[in-house]
């Protein structure tokens, strides 16, 4: 059997946006963000930033030469088409979409790239749609040369992938091919924060315990925001740049309420539902002074992706004996592992995923406040696809 290793790797500095509206097949990547994050934070004791955008575009290269059963788990995962050009057309137009930015302040840049070791034969037919279809790059290397991680790496940073060293040498040890994502974003905030006003706080647990300290950002600043009862949870909607194409959710749940507890209401609210009540709270009590304190930080995230896949029902393309990607190439390669990397960082300035906070249990006839400091979860938005682009739990307080 050979092996098949594939990576996605998700660099995040800084953020921006707000907008939105609808496509049939942009429900695709946003339905299934929810399970994921859900299943990673496992991995991470609750503490963690993904791509979910990132690993989605990495899982649709692998769909493209998948056959059989090991396409039908990956489609029912990641809520797949079945018709393939379907699938390479639908996710023409998303990434355009996602991708699409004219947007002072914001910089969004996301890259496919394939490695291929020069005794490893692919279809024509396959190296067509990565390259045409797909969007990748793609250069052959010899997998046994121990510079072939610094070749890729340079070769990655020159094709503008925005990140360092994104392969090491063992990704290259036993493998035949390997699928790699790289996604970056960096943006300011359409209202910054004063770093006069930044101070060092207490964060608390679910329980009201300090658990730590955190350096604080405040600003009094016009924001969407929501009571959500469905969710128990306060919401509000942190916009980037000048045209608030992108933007952050940071959901907080209502003191007392775990993470965990709160996250079991996203079985009947979406995404889409969360917008719909931010834009409907704005449209009856228009756009308001909110007091809003978040704590700046940075989480990097190295995770091996393949249990959460499990859980999500992606089984036979990790097994050499139930893997088929006929597609590929007539030899029999199944995928040894899926890796994720990502980094967010938080600043005054603007950042890459953000913060929650706490409101009082009152309706809208105060001024509604948001104290992040306690465990919350964030989501950086494309907001015209409603794609989310990395998502995240804070609960493990640092001073950065």
């Amino acid at each position: 059997m050979v092996e098949i290793t594939m990576r996605v790797v998700a660099l995040v500095f800084i953020f921006i946006g707000t907008c939105y509206c609808q496509v049939d097949f942009y429900e695709r990547p946003r339905n299934f963000s929810i399970e994921l994050l859900y299943h990673t934070q496992l991995e991470t004791e609750g503490h963690v930033v993904i791509s979910p955008f990132g690993i989605w575009t990495l899982m649709t290269g692998i769909a493209l030469g998948a056959t059989g059963n090991s396409y039908n788990q990956l489609a029912r995962a990641f809520i797949l088409p079945k018709n393939q050009n379907t699938l390479i057309q639908g996710y023409k137009e998303l990434t355009n979409a996602v991708l699409a930015q004219g947007n002072h302040g914001v910089s969004l840049a996301s890259r496919n790239f394939v490695f291929l070791d020069n005794d490893f034969s692919v279809y024509p037919a396959f190296r067509g749609t990565l390259q045409n279809d797909f969007g990748a790059s793609l250069k052959v290397l010899d997998f046994d040369d121990p510079n072939s991680a610094r070749i890729a790496n340079t070769y990655i940073e020159k094709s503008g992938g925005r990140v360092s060293n994104v392969l090491r040498s063992d990704d290259f040890h036993e493998s035949r091919m390997i699928l790699t994502n790289v996604i970056s974003f960096k943006g300011l905030w359409a209202s910054p924060f004063n770093k006069s006003d930044t101070v060092l706080e207490p964060f608390y647990d679910e329980n009201k315990k300090a658990v730590g300290s955190v350096n604080m950002m405040f600003q009094k600043g016009q924001f969407a925001f929501s009571n959500m009862q469905s969710l128990k949870s306060f919401v509000v909607e942190l916009p980037y740049g000048t045209d608030k194409k992108y933007s952050m959710i940071v959901i907080l749940p209502y003191p007392s309420v775990k993470i965990a507890d709160m996250y079991k209401n996203f079985d009947h609210v979406s995404l889409k539902d969360v917008f719909k009540r931010l834009q409907d709270d704005v449209d009856a009590f228009g756009m308001e002074d909110v007091d809003v304190k978040l704590p700046r930080f940075q989480i990097s995230t190295n995770l091996i992706l393949n249990k959460p896949l499990n859980q999500m029902g992606v089984y036979d393309i990790f097994q050499p004996d139930l893997a088929s990607f006929q597609r590929v190439t007539k030899d029999n390669i199944f995928v040894s592992a899926i890796v994720h990397k990502a980094e967010i960082e938080v600043t005054e300035s603007g950042t890459v995923a953000s913060a929650v906070s706490t409101a009082t249990f009152s309706d809208r006839i105060s001024a509604p406040y948001f104290h992040a400091n306690r465990p919350f979860i964030y989501f950086i938005m494309e907001k015209t696809t409603t794609t989310v682009i990395f998502s995240g739990i804070y609960s493990k307080p640092t001073v950065y």
